[in-house]
């Protein structure tokens, strides 16, 4: 069976076809990737500032109970409520400053550690500002 030029059928991709796909899935892939990062470490950061929210309210029952942030039945969750940071405080009897500082799981150059005062003072570490951390 001869077949001629014209009773062929070209079947598949050329390679020319195949790598205009490559490239154009890899320019999506390149323009959308930093973006989910980026959406992905705010929601972790928002993870942080619930803490440090839900922290605060525990010290503030504690001070109209107790007319102290410091008393010995005053406490908190040491951790944000997905784990992503880890909340400190430091207290006196009237005031207190807590920290929400990343875990492993959050890496945040821009907002390295949060903070809240008990004059609710937000603040923040790393290369961004309270605007943006907040």
């Amino acid at each position: 069976m001869n077949m001629n030029k014209h009773q062929k059928h070209m079947t598949g991709f050329s390679l020319v076809e195949l790598m205009v796909v490559v490239f154009i899935i890899g320019l999506l892939v390149s323009i959308a990737y930093p973006s989910y990062v980026n959406q992905v470490t705010g929601a972790k950061r928002s993870d942080g500032q619930i803490g440090l929210m839900n922290a605060s309210q525990s010290l503030e029952r504690c001070f109209t109970e107790y007319n102290a942030y410091n008393h010995a039945n005053c406490g908190f969750a040491a951790t944000s409520p997905e784990g992503h940071y880890a909340i400190a405080t430091v207290s006196a009897a009237t005031t207190f400053t807590l920290t929400a500082t990343p875990q492993a799981t959050q890496v945040d150059p821009l907002c390295e550690n949060l903070t809240l005062t008990s004059a609710g003072v937000q603040g923040e570490t790393g290369a961004g500002t309270v605007d943006d951390c907040w």
